[in-house]
This record gives C-alpha cells, sequence and structure tokens, in this order.
C-alpha cells in the first residue's frame, strides 16, 4: 500500500514541477507587430455613413422605367440607399442589352446619376428633361415614368405618357 502512496505522490510531485515549469514569470517577451502609433492623427469627429451621403447625388431613392414602342422597359432604373447599403438595377437594351445589379449597376449608374442635378423644388418638366439628356432617352418613347424619393422622405412621381 505504501508502495502505491509513494507512486501516486511521486507523480503528483512531478506533474506540479512540469506545470510550474510553464508559468515561469520571468519570460521576457518581444514586441513583433511594429505598431508604432506615433504618427497616427488624432481624429474625434464623427464621421458620415456613405449610406447616407447618397454620394451627392439629392435623393435616396430613384426609379426610372422608359418604354419605347417596340419595347417595354427598355430603359430600367431602381436605385435605393438604405441606412446600411445601397441597391442597384440597371437595364437598357440601347446598351449593349445591359442588364445588371449590385456593384456592376451602380458602376454604369454612377455616371448617369452624378450627372442628374436633381432638386426637390424643380418642376416636372424640368425633372423630366434632365433625364431624357441624362439617359439620353429618345424622342420616340412611349412612356417615361420616374418616381423619387429626397431624404427628407418627401416623393416625387412623374409619368409622362405620349
Amino acid at each position: 500500500m505504501t508502495f502505491k502512496k509513494s507512486k501516486i505522490v511521486a507523480s503528483l510531485i512531478l506533474s506540479t514541477a512540469l506545470l510550474g515549469a510553464c508559468g515561469d514569470k520571468d519570460e521576457i517577451t518581444k514586441d513583433v507587430t511594429n505598431n508604432n502609433t506615433s504618427n497616427d492623427i488624432e481624429d474625434d469627429t464623427t464621421g458620415e455613413d456613405p449610406a447616407d451621403t447618397g454620394e451627392s447625388f439629392g435623393f435616396k431613392k430613384f426609379e426610372l422605367e422608359v418604354d419605347y414602342p417596340d419595347q417595354e422597359e427598355a430603359i430600367d432604373v431602381n436605385y435605393e440607399e438604405k441606412k446600411d447599403s445601397t441597391d442597384a438595377e440597371y437595364r437598357n437594351v440601347d446598351d449593349d442589352n445591359a442588364d445588371v445589379t449590385g456593384d456592376d449597376a451602380m458602376a454604369k449608374l454612377r455616371i448617369f446619376l452624378g450627372n442628374l442635378k436633381l432638386k426637390e423644388d424643380m418642376s416636372d418638366e424640368e425633372i423630366i428633361n434632365q433625364i431624357v439628356e441624362t439617359f439620353d432617352i429618345k424622342d420616340n418613347h412611349t412612356k417615361i415614368d420616374v418616381d423619387i424619393t429626397w431624404f427628407n422622405d418627401q416623393k416625387k412621381e412623374i409619368e409622362l405618357i405620349k
């Protein structure tokens, strides 16, 4: 029986010695991150959320549908900013049959929407004229349908039927 006790005591002492060696407090560590923060710029101003800025388009939602005699929805644009994201869709049969969504649509729409200088106080005619010019809408269109939602949630809906 004493032989078993001495085996247990010996294994406990050995285990304690091994575990104790792992916790050596005199161990020296070296910072290898090279995190030099001495040149960092202190900036405590609140930044803008890109989804709230409208990329300077002036509205948070823009929908356009253009019909021609031989093609309904020949141009179809949907752009909507949400709190955490932006949704975009672009289809145009005259633009190499473009039919794209997401980032690809945004790449195409950024040019068009950036050229639109729409404001809430513009007349329907002024808005339509800018859209026709910007999206290169042909004179033979049968319908132009536009829905715009401004950042103050005011809406402008225009439907022009020939």
